[in-house]
């Protein structure tokens, strides 16, 4: 009874290290109750060995099996080349309006007004009055600011004045007109987007008309005519009011030196000898319109 007793035992524990014989124990519960028909202490036995098997059977359905820890994921050698990178914005470069440029031929018009003193060798004589024209000239752009330039002009109109003759026994007058003018001057200026200050000088013609007329004692007519040739001196501003329409109102001094009129020997000592030498300051503004081609 003591071997059955140790077979059973043996069988007990094989089937609790080893849950795979657990399948078994109904095989070995048969043949324990095959033994108690035999022997009623071993029945006795077999009961609470029985009960055993039972609970070790219980555990080891309850316990599962355990389960070789799976390796950790290692990420591939090139995961952070593979994965997709952040979106990269370039900024956009900022948009800077271009300067504007005053470098170019230009031709344009003008109109004006102006006054004149004409001083001769005995009597002065003053006159006004109104003229236009055309012009043309050259721009250059130097130094994001400054303009430096060139610009001819003509001027048609009739400025004209007189003034009694001096008293000597004759009644008269004597007139001066002026119904030409150029000038070719040199133009410096500063600029800022659209607008130009500048200064202007150089080289200024007058066609100058000198007449003499004597209605007592006796009736006579006497007309000289001379280019006079001095100097322009002014400055003005210039609009853009376009990138070719240019705008201007500008001033200009006029200062023509002596110039010698009525020398004509067949008249001296006579009442219409008034030669001698006569200068003329004339005082202009006007305004005018260019077209520039850049």
């Amino acid at each position: 009874m003591k071997l059955h007793s140790a077979a059973i035992a043996l069988i007990a524990v094989m089937a609790s290290c080893c849950p795979s014989m657990a399948q078994s124990n109904g095989d070995i519960l048969r043949r324990l109750e095959a033994l108690e028909q035999s022997d009623s202490d071993l029945k006795k036995e077999n009961a609470a060995l029985r009960d055993e098997i039972r609970r070790m059977k219980a555990a080891a359905q309850a316990t599962p099996a355990a389960r070789p820890a799976s390796p950790a994921t290692k990420p591939p050698a090139d995961a952070y080349a593979a994965a997709p990178s952040a979106p990269f914005y370039k900024a956009m470069p900022v948009s800077v309006p271009a300067a504007r440029s005053w470098t170019g031929f230009y031709l344009g018009a003008h109109g004006g007004f102006a006054q004149a003193h004409t001083t001769g060798p005995q009597l002065g004589v003053d006159g006004q009055g109104g003229f236009g024209g055309v012009q043309m000239g050259l721009n250059y752009q130097i130094l994001d600011h400054w303009i430096i330039g060139v610009e001819q002009d003509a001027s048609f109109g009739n400025i004209s004045g007189s003034a009694p003759m001096p008293p000597a026994g004759n009644t008269g007058t004597v007139s001066f007109r002026f119904d030409t003018l150029a000038t070719f001057r040199e133009r410096v200026g500063f600029t800022w987007d659209r607008v130009m200050l500048y200064e202007t000088a150089g080289l200024a013609l007058a066609q100058a008309k000198p007449s003499i007329s004597v209605t007592a004692p006796f009736t006579e007519f006497v007309q000289d005519n001379r280019l006079m040739t001095g100097l322009a001196l002014g400055g003005g501003i210039e609009v853009a009011a376009t990138p070719n329409l240019l705008v201007k109102a500008e001033y200009l001094y006029l200062d023509f030196p002596d110039k010698n009129f009525f020398s004509n020997p067949a008249l001296a000592g006579t009442p219409l000898d008034q030669s001698g030498a006569a200068d003329v300051r004339m005082h202009s503004v006007r305004v005018g319109a260019n077209w520039l081609f850049n």
